[in-house]
C-alpha cells in the first residue's frame, strides 16, 4: 500500500492532525455531558418521549440551521466561522454546568440547553467537513472523511464510559463543566491554523443567493439526492438506539449511571471495529453493496433490541449497531465529498447535514411517541423492519460517485472580464444559437437535456430551447438556447462553477452542430416591470 493510499496518510498532515486530536477530545466532552443530561432526566421522569425528546432538541437546530449554515461557511472564512461555533458551545455548555450547580435544572432546561448547543453544532458541522479537502490532497479525502468518522467514534466509545465515572462519582454538574472546558483545545488550534484564502476577481456572494444556489443544486442533483434518500432513512430508523437506550438501561435494565456510560459505549466501539475492518472489506465489496450490508446488519441489531432483554445481548447488539451506523454514515458522508465541486461542497453538505438532523429528530419524537403507547420494545421492533423495508426499496439507487470518480475540478477556460457593467447589474439574459444538420435533431435535443440541468444546477434561474421555424439553409435547423442569470456577478459565477466534467457534456452537445460553438450573446435587462399585482390583474 502507497503512503498516499494508506488509511493513516491525512495524518501526515501536522494540522490535520492537531484538529483531529481536538476534535477527538471535544466529542468526548460532548458524550460525557449527554450522559450527565439523560440521567438526570431519568431522575426527573420515567417518561420515554421526554427522555428521546433530548436528542430532539440537540438535533432540531440541524434541520433548521445547517443549510443556512453550509451557504455561510462557502461565502465566509471558514475558520473564523469554526472559531465563532465553538466559542458559542462552550459558553452553552457552561452555562448548563452553572444552571446545575443552583439546581435550577428542570426538563424544559435540559431540552433548551440541549437546543442551544444543537445551534452551535449545526452551524460548525457543514463548515467543519468541508475543511477536509482544505487539509489534505484530493486522493486523501475518503481517508480523511473516515478518520474524522473514526475520531468520532473513538470519543464515542470513551466518552459515555467516562461520563458514566464522572456522573456517578462527582453529578452531572462535572460532567457539563468538563464538555465546556473541552472545547478550550479545539478554540486554540483552530487559531494556530493559517487557511489559504483563495483570492478571485468576483464580488461576494449575498446569502440568500448562496442559499438559493445551494437549494437548487441539489434540486439538481440526483447524485446528491440518492444520498439524502437513503442517509435519512437510514437515521429515521435507526435514530431509536440512541433516544430510546436510555429508557431501556436506565428504567428496564435498570443500570447504575457508570454501566449506562459502557452500554452507550458500545455503540462507539462498535464504529470503531468498524472502521478496522472498512479497508478490508472495501477491497471485496463495492461500496453499495458495503451499504447494503451495514444497513441490514444493523436492523438485525434493532431487532435484537426488541426482543432480548438481557443486558449483555444489549451490549452486542449496541455493537454491532454502531459498525452499521459508522459504515453507513462514513459512505454517505464521502459520496457527498465526492459528488459536489468545492463551490458548493458545504452548501451541498450544509444539505445533508439538514436531511440528517431532520431525520434524527423527527425519528427521536416519532419512536418516543411510539415507546410511550405501545412500549419501547414495539418501537424497536418497528424501526428494524422498517429499515428492512427501506433497504428493499432503495437498494438498487447506487451512490455514482463511488462506483465512478468524477472530475470535479474547476474549469479554468473564463470566457468574461469582470466588465462591463457592475456585478449587480441584471437579470442576464445569455443566447445560444445552434446550426444543426437535420439527421442529429433527436441527438442533440437529448444533450441539451444533460446541457439544461447543468445551467439551472450551477445557478440559472430560467432556461429554454427553442427551434426556428425558419431553416437557415437546407438540411439544417437552427436552435435558440436561452438561460436566465438573476445578476451579471452571478452569471460570471456560473463560468467559474463549471467544472471538467460539465465541460464535457457541453461539449458533446457543441460537436453536435456544424459549428465549433454556438454563436453567444449576452443582453441586460433594460427595463424592470414594477407594478403591482393588482395593476397586473387590471391590464
Amino acid at each position: 500500500m502507497t503512503e498516499s493510499k494508506s488509511p493513516f496518510a491525512p495524518l501526515r498532515s501536522h494540522m490535520f492532525l492537531a484538529i483531529w486530536i481536538a476534535a477527538m477530545a471535544s466529542n468526548v466532552g460532548t458524550w460525557v455531558q449527554s450522559v450527565g443530561e439523560k440521567w438526570l432526566m431519568a431522575e426527573i421522569s420515567r417518561s420515554p418521549l421526554l427522555m428521546s425528546l433530548i436528542e430532539t432538541g440537540a438535533t432540531l437546530p440541524m434541520l433548521a440551521l445547517s443549510m443556512p449554515g453550509g451557504a455561510i461557511a462557502d461565502i465566509v472564512d471558514r475558520r473564523r466561522l469554526l472559531l465563532a461555533t465553538q466559542a458559542w458551545m462552550l459558553l452553552a455548555a457552561a452555562a448548563m454546568a452553572i444552571l446545575s450547580a443552583l439546581h435550577l435544572v428542570t426538563p424544559g432546561v435540559l431540552i433548551g440547553m440541549s437546543l442551544l448547543l444543537g445551534v452551535g453544532a449545526a452551524l460548525n458541522a457543514p463548515a467543519w467537513q468541508a475543511s477536509v479537502p482544505d487539509l489534505v490532497p484530493k486522493d486523501q479525502i475518503a481517508a480523511g472523511v473516515a478518520l474524522n468518522s473514526a475520531g468520532f467514534n473513538v470519543s464515542r466509545a470513551v466518552g459515555p464510559a467516562l461520563g458514566g465515572l464522572v456522573v456517578g462519582w462527582l453529578g452531572a454538574t462535572w460532567a457539563f463543566a468538563l464538555n465546556a472546558v473541552s472545547f478550550v483545545g479545539v478554540l486554540v488550534v483552530l487559531k494556530g491554523w493559517k487557511r489559504q484564502t483563495i483570492t478571485t476577481d468576483l464580488p461576494a456572494e449575498r446569502f440568500i443567493a448562496a442559499m438559493k444556489v445551494g437549494l437548487r443544486y441539489t434540486w439538481h442533483s440526483k447524485a446528491l439526492q440518492v444520498i439524502l434518500l437513503r442517509g435519512g432513512g437510514f437515521v429515521f430508523f435507526g435514530g431509536p438506539i440512541f433516544s430510546l437506550l436510555p429508557t431501556l438501561a436506565i428504567h428496564r435494565l435498570q443500570l447504575g449511571s457508570t454501566a449506562f456510560g459502557l452500554l452507550l459505549g458500545c455503540i462507539g466501539a462498535g464504529a470503531v471495529g468498524a472502521t478496522l475492518l472498512l479497508p478490508s472489506l472495501r477491497k471485496k465489496l463495492t461500496p453499495n453493496m458495503l451499504m447494503a450490508a451495514a444497513t441490514a446488519t444493523f436492523a438485525l441489531g434493532l431487532l435484537v433490541l426488541a426482543f432480548v432483554s438481557h443486558t449483555l445481548s444489549v451490549g452486542l447488539a449496541l455493537l454491532v449497531c454502531g459498525g452499521g451506523w459508522l459504515a453507513v454514515l462514513s459512505t454517505c458522508n464521502t459520496g457527498v465529498q465526492l459528488s459536489v465541486p468545492s463551490w458548493v461542497r458545504a452548501r451541498a453538505l450544509g444539505v445533508y447535514i439538514t436531511v440528517w438532523g431532520g431525520a434524527m429528530a423527527g425519528g427521536a419524537a416519532f419512536w418516543g411517541v411510539v415507546g410511550e403507547r405501545w412500549g419501547i420494545h414495539t418501537a424497536y421492533a418497528a424501526a428494524g423492519l422498517g429499515m428492512l423495508l427501506l433497504l428493499a426499496i432503495t437498494g438498487r439507487l447506487k451512490i455514482q460517485a463511488l462506483q465512478r470518480p468524477l472530475d470535479l475540478s474547476p474549469h479554468h477556460l473564463e470566457p468574461h472580464s469582470p466588465g462591463p457593467i457592475h456585478p449587480d447589474e441584471g437579470p442576464i439574459l445569455t443566447v445560444l444559437e445552434y446550426r444543426v444538420p437535420q439527421d442529429r435533431k433527436a441527438a442533440f435535443q437529448e444533450a441539451m437535456r444533460e446541457v439544461r440541468r447543468i445551467r439551472i444546477r450551477d445557478g440559472a434561474v430560467r432556461w429554454s430551447l427553442f427551434q426556428d421555424l425558419v431553416p437557415p439553409d437546407p438540411g439544417q435547423l437552427r436552435f435558440v438556447e436561452s438561460f436566465l442569470s438573476s445578476s451579471w456577478g452571478e452569471h460570471l459565477r456560473q463560468h467559474h462553477r463549471a467544472t471538467v466534467e460539465d465541460r464535457a457534456f457541453l461539449r458533446k452537445a457543441y460537436a453536435l452542430g456544424v459549428e465549433p460553438r454556438p454563436r453567444i450573446r449576452h443582453l441586460a435587462a433594460a427595463w424592470e416591470d414594477q407594478s403591482s399585482l393588482l395593476d397586473r390583474i387590471l391590464e
